[in-house]
């Protein structure tokens, strides 16, 4: 049989006083005599009386909880961040509630209400891919909760960010790629609405034209980086007709695994006849023949950072704009043998 929570009201009742009394009690609030809140306060014990944390901390001005948001928890980059983010948080005496927007922008909009009704202290977010419009973040300024963005932003918002050089890890891969005698290096970026894929895009093409080599429209799709985007870019490809390219340079590691998959099944191996490199350095990456070059985010280390902002925002802090160096990781897939 349940049994029934005690609440303020059976205090009061069996004092014989009002429940603002045992409320303001329990809160040691000095307008109270202290022989009146040390009676209540053995009563609420002998009653059993467990407080509701969340209630008190609404009453205070504070949840103790920061707010998170991200595309899916799937992704070994976001589990990980998440990871670094709870750590830092707990460390400061903070809850975490995460949310996943499942890239829904409909959904993402949920999301933010739901905070902004005394949820949590404060936002931590990667940004939905299918966004465009951003009001319910710019609603998080105006009711003066604080917002640290990571990994994905958008311009013109009221926060922090904490982001990958993720130019620079598309540069440095491009370059790789050169530099092991392939020209002509094909691009699957995700949507360009996104910040971190436009950037790995531009990182593309300019490491290209680094080199004398101007990226041709062809040589560049645009789609899903999930394992089945990659797999359907790579038949769409096949079904051309046409040239393949010596190496292609993935926005994410998922779509290098799907490219991967349509290669084997159309007798093609890697890297002897094409080269391939991700972005995002996932656990299979190191675990698959021949193993992936990729780019490592440092999932933990934004995820810490982006949380120790957001607290230090809480205590009076600044906003800042921290940008993480990214490591390419060279393995098998994009090494060319060479001949002697």
């Amino acid at each position: 049989m349940k049994t029934k929570k005690i609440s303020i009201y059976d205090i009061a009742r069996k004092l014989g006083v009002s429940t603002s009394t045992v409320s303001r009690a329990l809160q040691d609030n000095p307008a109270i005599s202290v022989e009146m809140r040390d009676r209540i306060r053995k009563t609420a014990e002998e009653m059993g009386y467990k407080p509701n944390v969340f209630a008190v901390n609404l009453q205070r001005g504070s949840t103790r909880t920061i707010g998170v948001v991200v595309p899916m928890v799937s992704r070994n980059f976001f589990s990980v961040a998440i990871d670094g983010i709870e750590e830092a948080a707990s460390q400061r005496g903070y809850d975490v509630m995460i949310y996943q927007s499942r890239n829904d922008p409909e959904r993402e909009v949920r999301i933010l209400n739901s905070f902004l009704h005394g949820k949590v202290d404060g936002v931590i977010a990667s940004l939905a891919s299918g966004a465009g419009d951003y009001t319910h973040y710019r609603a998080l300024s105006r009711y003066g909760m604080p917002l640290v963005l990571f990994d994905r932003y958008a311009p013109g918002l009221d926060a922090g960010t904490v982001l990958l050089d993720d130019y620079k890890g598309a540069f440095d891969t491009v370059e790789h790629l050169i530099g092991q005698g392939y020209r002509r290096i094909y691009h699957y970026a995700g949507s360009q609405r996104v910040s971190i894929w436009k950037n790995r895009r531009t990182g593309y093409e300019d490491a290209l034209r680094r080199h004398g080599i101007e990226p041709l429209s062809d040589w560049i799709a645009e789609g899903a980086t999930t394992e089945e985007g990659g797999y359907k870019a790579m038949e769409r490809l096949f079904a051309a007709g046409e040239t393949l390219p010596e190496a292609v340079f993935f926005a994410g590691d998922y779509a290098a695994l799907g490219a991967y998959r349509s290669l084997r099944e159309h007798g093609l191996r890697v890297p002897d006849d094409m080269a391939l490199a991700g972005f995002a350095n996932e656990p299979f990456c190191e675990l698959i023949t021949p193993s992936f070059t990729s780019v490592e985010q440092f999932g933990y280390r934004m995820g810490s950072a982006a949380a120790q902002m957001l607290l230090d925002k809480l205590d009076g802090g600044p906003y800042m704009d921290i940008v993480i160096p990214p490591k390419l990781i060279v393995r098998e897939s994009s090494q060319r043998k060479r001949t002697e």
